[in-house]
C-alpha cells in the first residue's frame, strides 16, 4: 500500500498509522520551533520517510510535505 501511495503521490509523505502521523507532525513542529536537525532526521527515518523527502523537509523549517496515512479505520 505504501509503495502505491508513494508512486501515485510522490510529493506526499506516506505513513502507516495515525500514530505515525502524530510523530511526523510533532517532529516537524519541533524542528520548525528551533529543534535539532538530527532529531528531525532520526524521527523521519524511523517512520520510513524516504531520504529525498527528509532533505526537503529539513531544508525549509516550518514547511510541511502533505502526509497520507495508509491505516484503514
Amino acid at each position: 500500500m505504501i509503495q502505491t501511495i508513494r508512486a501515485s503521490y510522490p510529493g506526499a509523505v506516506a505513513l502507516r498509522t495515525i500514530a505515525d502521523l502524530d510523530i511526523y507532525e510533532t517532529a516537524v513542529e519541533k524542528f520548525a520551533g528551533g529543534g535539532s536537525r538530527v532529531e528531525l532526521m532520526i524521527a523521519l527515518v524511523g517512520l520510513g520517510v524516504p531520504t529525498n523527502q527528509i532533505r526537503a523537509i529539513a531544508a525549509y523549517p516550518g514547511k510541511w510535505l502533505p502526509a497520507i496515512c495508509c491505516e484503514r479505520s
